[in-house]
């Protein structure tokens, strides 16, 4: 699967080549202990070869050969780029000899779980498109350990983190870092204070910070949460709170959101309709021009999500009561 959209692309706004490489997935959840809101891995295929991921990377490739555009190509495998039961070394470097020939793209970006990495690995990719930034991605989630293994399954620490960014820049290449906004059992409050948490104590090791809102994706342990009414969606509003307070705190880093599924109830959303869909086309404005004049975005519900985060409640408080918190007022 392969896609083009538009977004940041090292440090200008640009298009981006999104290609979804056919590997067998995450060895977290080939072993049975995958994350515990991803469903990706479930729809890798069983069974492929390093053919078939090069032949598909190069259809998708031959979209954007040519283009006049500023082009980013994100690659991505429901896993890790550098785990070679999916990507084998030789597949990796033929990837990139692919990328190094093309003027347009001035950013490459791929991701890998932090235990899999080595220095050799990452440099050799690095040197071939050393005229281009070239990011690693790493699903740190939160810097929170609890957080990251009771309500997240993630199998690594925040120790693992630094030390692969360490390896990263060590190699030649920048750091991009996922964190996840309300993972369960974390009131809409307590979400927003473990992301800031987090980017506080992972900025000194990271070039971009992507946030990345919960959605609820099918087969997980967060969609039998929210199916039972114990589990609620970020609200648009908290990630607009923190790219504000991010941009402003740490304004030479670059801050990036895809609001997957805004609007929605298994998305990111404040009340639904037009409004949310309004936040949505300002926090993706945000993410390609970091410019945060795009945040100042139309009241949508703003005073009962304030009243939620400022009372710290949790999920199946709120929604068990079937009540507003101003239905009285």
């Amino acid at each position: 699967m392969y896609w083009i959209g538009e977004d940041n692309v090292a440090g200008e706004p640009g298009k981006v080549l999104y290609v979804i490489l056919p590997t067998i997935g995450c060895y977290r959840y080939r072993i049975g202990k995958p994350c515990y809101m991803c469903s990706y891995p479930a729809q890798a295929p069983k069974k492929t070869s390093q053919e078939r991921i090069l032949s598909h990377f190069l259809e998708a490739v031959h979209k954007i050969k040519g283009k006049d555009d500023r082009f980013s190509i994100r690659i991505f495998t429901s896993g890790s780029f550098f785990d070679s039961a999916e990507v084998r070394r030789d597949t990796r470097i033929r990837i990139f000899r692919e990328i190094s020939k093309l003027d347009n793209v001035y950013e490459v970006v791929v991701e890998t779980r932090s235990e899999i990495i080595r220095e050799d690995w990452v440099r050799e990719l690095a040197e071939m498109v050393e005229d281009k930034w070239f990011e690693v991605a790493i699903g740190l989630e939160s810097a929170n350990d609890d957080i990251a293994d009771v309500s997240i399954n993630k199998g690594s620490t925040f120790n693992d983190f630094v030390r692969a960014s360490e390896i990263i820049h060590n190699a030649g290449a920048k750091v991009k870092t996922y964190l996840l906004l309300k993972p369960i059992f974390l009131s809409e409050r307590d979400a927003i204070e473990d992301v800031k948490f987090s980017i506080e104590k992972a900025e000194p090791y990271t070039d971009t910070f992507s946030i990345n809102l919960t959605n609820i994706q099918k087969g997980t342990l967060y969609e039998s949460l929210w199916q039972r009414g114990e589990y609620r969606t970020p609200w648009l509003w908290s990630v607009v709170e923190v790219l504000r307070w991010a941009k402003k705190k740490f304004p030479h880093k670059r801050f990036l959101s895809d609001p997957v599924g805004a609007g929605s109830a298994r998305g990111p959303h404040n009340c639904g309709g037009s409004k949310d869909k309004a936040i949505e086309r300002a926090i993706r404005k945000f993410s390609a021009t970091q410019d945060l004049k795009f945040l100042e975005v139309e009241e949508n519900c703003l005073e009962e999500w304030e009243y939620i985060k400022s009372e710290g409640l949790l999920d199946w408080q709120l929604l068990k009561s079937q009540v507003s918190p101003f239905s009285e007022l």
